[in-house]
């Protein structure tokens, strides 16, 4: 696979089965919607159109040498006559005595002549003269009357002879049109509506480049999907938070999301880990947030650090005042207290607010007084988690990146676009940072996914108290996740997703290094 700075090229895109199935998924509805507006259209404008009959009378043509007997030359000759004939019965002659004939009011040659069609047999000597009219009645009467005076003509004619042309099969009153073809009109039309629905699905999908899935993650950046989220219930005020009455199987990504980075970072350990994005709004904080309370739960001493000093957002999450943070140690030289480092009510986990707004925010994370701080932090946790500011929107998360022990990306399923992610991705590998993996955020499931089956079905056992769910049962956080032996040469290659791995640590529990 060719790469360049190790990112696969976007024209080595797999186009498989599953691809087009997922395809197929999230654009069925279209099709649906297509299919039915054109048949609803082709149903009602083919219901406004008048319907049209078809009648048809059939002509014998003989070329008879000797009275009262045929020999097989008369039958060649009188089939080349039939081709000769079948054009001499839409002329203006016959047309012209038919039309003086009929008495049909308003009827003129060239009206006739749109109506009138004429058709020699194959390998026989018979033509069929049919016309098309909106009265039945009328087409075959029409019919028959070209037919008849066609052979008047011909045997009045002395350079033929009598009986050479004759009708063996009168015209009669058709009973059913032969356009418009309902069914016919509709089916097509539903086809057609289809086929349109699914160049339109195509084009949108080839024009939307947003991620969708680890691969896509993989496709873009060559990076790893270490965990993805689905949609939380959110209020705009508070970021949700999985003690906060997610669901089981929601609250367990953390800690899969959790023991995946351990695995990730066992090369080099992490302490100090950077939780950015591309663009606002793709659920950094939210993840930060969480993945702080998972990593606190497995009994470490967890620190979750607001470094986005421009629109912070991690105290109105825990319920804290941001009077006093991380900008008032750096710009009051205030040293680290309770007042800063702002124990929680979950157990091991303590939030440090940004405290006021700066007027310089990147030079200020940038000041070598940011370092000691965070050394402040690591001396009374053993992990910190920061929250920054976007990555494409300011210079503050690759400041950051360059600080920390490694980074984790945060990515909204179909809002984060590919180019966006690759522009991440090199702005933190332009600042040398060690960049672990990609977080899949707000991602759709569908009915039947191994969250809302495995989770709901399979763990929905008893609570620690014995109470709640079905038949006095509930659904526990699980002790632990599987268990996977791992040494010092374990390690994640670019493109892997390492989704659903765990390990226990000495003490039973799952943790990070």
């Amino acid at each position: 696979m060719s790469a360049t700075n190790g990112i696969p090229n976007e024209s080595l895109r797999p186009t498989d089965a599953t691809q087009y199935l997922a395809l197929l998924s999230r654009w069925w509805w279209l099709l649906i919607a297509g299919a039915t507006i054109a048949g609803a259209a082709a149903f009602f404008v083919t219901s406004t159109i008048a319907p049209t009959y078809r009648a048809s009378a059939t002509l014998l043509i003989n070329q008879v040498e000797t009275p009262g007997s045929i020999v097989y030359s008369d039958v060649l000759t009188s089939e080349r006559l039939t081709k000769t004939y079948r054009e001499l019965i839409t002329k203006r002659p016959i047309l012209e005595s038919v039309v003086a004939q009929s008495g049909e009011p308003g009827l003129t040659v060239d009206e006739l002549a749109s109506k009138l069609d004429t058709h020699a047999v194959k390998d026989t000597q018979l033509v069929t003269v049919s016309v098309s009219d909106q009265s039945p009645a009328r087409a075959a009467r029409l019919a028959n009357q070209v037919a008849q005076t066609f052979v008047q003509e011909e045997s009045s004619d002395a350079l033929t002879r009598a009986g050479t042309t004759r009708v063996v099969e009168p015209a009669s009153v058709p009973s059913v049109p032969i356009s418009p073809n309902l069914r016919l009109n509709v089916a097509l039309a539903v086809l057609m509506g289809i086929v349109l629905a699914g160049g339109l699905a195509l084009l949108i999908e080839y024009l939307d480049d947003t991620i969708k899935s680890s691969d896509d993650v993989s496709l873009a950046a060559g990076l790893p999907t270490l965990g993805e989220v689905g949609r939380l219930p959110h209020d705009k005020d508070r970021i949700p938070l999985s003690t906060r009455g997610l669901p089981t199987h929601e609250a367990e990504t953390y800690a899969i999301l959790r023991t995946n980075i351990q695995f990730s970072s066992i090369a080099r350990p992490a302490r100090v880990i950077l939780v950015a994005s591309a663009n606002s709004g793709d659920g950094k904080s939210t993840t930060s947030a969480n993945f702080a309370l998972a990593c606190a739960e497995s009994g470490k001493r967890v620190a979750l650090v607001d470094a986005d000093l421009r629109r912070p957002t991690l105290h109105r999450a825990f319920g804290l005042e941001n009077t006093t943070g991380l900008t008032s140690v750096l710009l009051d030289g205030a040293s680290l207290d309770d007042e800063s480092l702002i124990p929680t009510s979950h157990p091991n986990l303590f939030v440090v607010p940004s405290g006021p707004l700066p007027p310089n925010p990147t030079e200020l994370l940038e000041w070598v007084g940011f370092d000691a701080v965070i050394e402040q932090i690591k001396s009374k946790v053993d992990l910190i988690v920061i929250d920054s500011s976007p990555l494409l929107a300011v210079a503050d998360a690759r400041i950051l990146a360059a600080k920390a022990d490694a980074t984790i990306l945060v990515v909204e399923q179909g809002r984060t676009r590919a180019s966006a992610l690759r522009a991440a991705y090199h702005a933190i590998a332009r600042a040398d940072a060690n960049i672990l993996g990609v977080v899949l955020n707000k991602v759709r499931r569908g009915r039947g996914s191994y969250g809302s089956y495995y989770y709901d079905r399979a763990y929905a056992v008893r609570g620690r108290d014995g109470s709640g769910g079905k038949n006095g049962r509930g659904p526990r956080r699980l002790p632990a996740l599987a268990t996977v032996g791992a040494g010092p040469s374990t390690s994640l290659g670019r493109g892997d997703s390492v989704i659903g791995l765990g390990r226990r640590g000495d003490n039973g529990k799952q943790d990070v290094a």
